[in-house]
C-alpha cells in the first residue's frame, strides 16, 4: 500500500484535531511535572549540590544526544512495522508524524501514540485497523527489551523479580495468542453470533492479522534488539549523569534503574508515568547508596531526557503534522 499522495481529507475533519482537545490536558500534566521537579529539588537539597561544585557540563553534549539516538531507533521500527504491513508514504511526513507522537507520552500507558493512527487515516486514508497494531506492537516490544534489561539487573541484585515475572508472563501469552490465530478464531467466531458487539468480530479478526505479520519471529527479534540499543541508550544517560555530578553507579544498575522504572510507571497507567517513575528512580538510587542531592539531580536529568524533551518534540511534531495532513490553509472552523 505505497502512498505518495494525500487523500482529501473528509469535509469538517480540521475541526476534529484530537491534539486541540489535549492541550489543557498537556498543560496540567506540564504543571505535575514542573511541581514534581521542584518537590525532588526541594528534597534532595540540590542547592547544597550546586554549591559544592555542581554538575560537570562536559558531560552534557552527550547527555542531550542520546535521547534523540533513541528516538531516532524508535523511528527506525516504527518504518519497518509499517513496510512489514504494506504502508508506505513519504518519508518527511511519515516522520513528522512519529515525532508528533512523542506527544502523547503524557498519556496513561503512552495510549495517545493513537494519535498517529488518527493522522495516518485523516491524511492517507490509511485504516487505524490496520495501523494501530504498529502502535501497539512498538510499545510491547519496548516492553520486552525493558524486561530483559531490567531482569540482568534484577537477578544480579535480587530486587523486582516479581514485577517482571509477571508482566513478562502477560506479555509472553498476548504474543502466543497472536502467533496461534487457531487460539483466537473460536473467539471471534462466537464473539460474531452475540447482538451489539458481534460487528467487532470482523475488525478484531483484521487487527489480529496484522499483529501475526508483526510479532513473527524475525520481526519480533529485530524489534527487541533495537528496543535494547534504545533503551539502552535510557540507561546510559542515568550512567553518565550520575557520574557528571560526581558519583558511581555501575553501568549494569544504571540499566536496570531505568528499565525497571520504566516498567513500574507502565503498570501504573499514569500520564507519562508521573510519579511512580521518578520515586522509583529514586528509590533504587537510595538503595544503590547515592546521597539525595545526587539522586534527585540524576532522576531530573534522566526525566528530562526520557520524557520531557520528547514531550517538547512532540509537541513541534504536531504543529508540523497539521500543515503535512491540512496543509499549510488549515484553519479551526
Amino acid at each position: 500500500m505505497k502512498v505518495d499522495k494525500k487523500s482529501t481529507a473528509p469535509e469538517g475533519a480540521s475541526s476534529r484535531k484530537p491534539w486541540r482537545q489535549y492541550k489543557g490536558w498537556l498543560l496540567l500534566f506540564l504543571a505535575v511535572g514542573i511541581a514534581l521537579t521542584a518537590g525532588i529539588a526541594l528534597v534532595g537539597d540540590l542547592k547544597e549540590l550546586l554549591l559544592a561544585g555542581g554538575m560537570d557540563y562536559r558531560y552534557l553534549p552527550l547527555l542531550l544526544l542520546l535521547a534523540p539516538l533513541n528516538y531516532c531507533l524508535r523511528y527506525v521500527k516504527w518504518r519497518y512495522f509499517l513496510g512489514k504491513l504494506g504502508v508506505f508514504i513519504p518519508e518527511r511526513e511519515n516522520l513528522i508524524i512519529f515525532v508528533a507522537g512523542l506527544s502523547m507520552t503524557l498519556t496513561p500507558g503512552k495510549a495517545g501514540e493513537l494519535l498517529k493512527c488518527y493522522l495516518l487515516k485523516e491524511g492517507w486514508n490509511i485504516p487505524v485497523t490496520t495501523t494501530a497494531p504498529v502502535v501497539v506492537a512498538e510499545r510491547l516490544t519496548d516492553g520486552i527489551s525493558m524486561i530483559l534489561l531490567a531482569s540482568l539487573g534484577a537477578v544480579y541484585y535480587r530486587y523486582g523479580i516479581a514485577v517482571l515475572a509477571a508482566t513478562a508472563g502477560a506479555v509472553g501469552l498476548f504474543v502466543l495468542l497472536m502467533q496461534k490465530p487457531r487460539l483466537t478464531l473460536g473467539l471471534l467466531q462466537g464473539l460474531e453470533r452475540l447482538p451489539l458487539v458481534g460487528r467487532l468480530a470482523r475488525p478484531l479478526a483484521r487487527i489480529q492479522a496484522c499483529f501475526h505479520q508483526l510479532l513473527e519471529p524475525q520481526s519480533l527479534l529485530f524489534a527487541v534488539l533495537l528496543g535494547l540499543v534504545s533503551w539502552g541508550f535510557e540507561g546510559l544517560i542515568l550512567y553518565l549523569g550520575v557520574l557528571a555530578l560526581g558519583a558511581r553507579l555501575p553501568l549494569l544498575q544504571a540499566l536496570f534503574v531505568v528499565s525497571f522504572s520504566a516498567i513500574v510507571g507502565a503498570l501504573s497507567f499514569l500520564p507519562g508515568g508521573l510519579v511512580a517513575v521518578e520515586g522509583t528512580i529514586l528509590g533504587l538510587l537510595y538503595l544503590a547508596g547515592l546521597s539525595p542531592a545526587v539522586a534527585g539531580a540524576a532522576t531530573i536529568i534522566t526525566r528530562f531526557s526520557t520524557l520531557w524533551l520528547g514531550v517538547a518534540l512532540g509537541v513541534v511534531g504536531l504543529f508540523l503534522a497539521e500543515r503535512a495532513v491540512y496543509g499549510s490553509g488549515a484553519k479551526e472552523k
